[in-house]
């Protein structure tokens, strides 16, 4: 049983996660099974089950998780209102001071880390995971990087955007990454020695990285 935290900038991920959690079994946690999961919490049955079937069983999963963290951690939420936070973006979280509510969104965000890392058997995209959870014998951290030129010419053609717009989302997501893990972790997240593993999705095809991800986290298993 484990946990993994993957981290990249926008637009070197590509499938990555989504393979790694499939071949190993594993929920997948990301901000729109997040965001979603959280809404399906006042959803009617029919609709949580249609959302399940489409996420291949992980929205039931990420759900049931969701309820169990808001009925055992009130207090992190704030009223719900952490919950709602927790499907912020990165820019909308960074680019102010901290406030009251930096706190409560901090706290759900530590909370629910530990929630997924307890109940294990999850792949954890961005959201702060290889600080909130560094250390922990049973979390395999992996950064997946790319050259930034590759990355515009990705977000390019899957957006349908000119080169220079898709430049520009590039820029802005990687200055708001890198403001959002200082504002709250006071970290480089760029830096490798926070990572068990750092993958170039430019050099190596996607199941390739996926195969020496999914390797790693079924040795470091095996060890436990």
């Amino acid at each position: 049983m484990a946990t993994v935290t993957l981290t990249g900038h926008l637009g070197s991920m590509g499938t990555i996660d989504e393979r790694v959690a499939e071949a190993l079994g594993y929920a997948l946690v990301d901000r729109e099974l997040l965001v979603e999961a959280a809404q399906s919490l006042g959803w009617p049955e029919e609709e949580v089950r249609a959302f399940d079937e489409r996420t291949r069983g992980q929205g039931s999963r990420l759900t049931r998780l969701l309820r169990g963290f808001v009925e055992h951690s009130p207090a992190a939420m704030g009223d719900s209102e952490g919950l709602s936070l927790l499907a912020a973006t990165y820019g909308e979280m960074a680019t102010t001071g901290m406030q009251p509510r930096d706190q409560r969104y901090i706290e759900a965000l530590r909370g629910l880390m530990a929630e997924i890392a307890e109940r294990g058997n999850s792949v954890v995209v961005g959201r702060g995971g290889q600080a909130i959870l560094a250390g922990r014998p049973d979390v395999v951290h992996v950064r997946v990087v790319c050259d930034p030129e590759e990355r515009v010419a990705r977000i390019a053609t899957r957006d349908g955007m000119a080169v220079d717009a898709a430049r520009g989302r590039v820029e802005d997501s990687d200055s708001q990454r890198e403001a959002w893990h200082q504002k709250y972790f006071h970290i480089d997240y760029r830096s490798p020695y926070l990572y068990h593993l750092v993958v170039n999705s430019g050099w190596l095809d996607e199941a390739l990285a996926t195969d020496l991800i999914v390797e790693l986290v079924r040795r470091q298993t095996a060890e436990e």
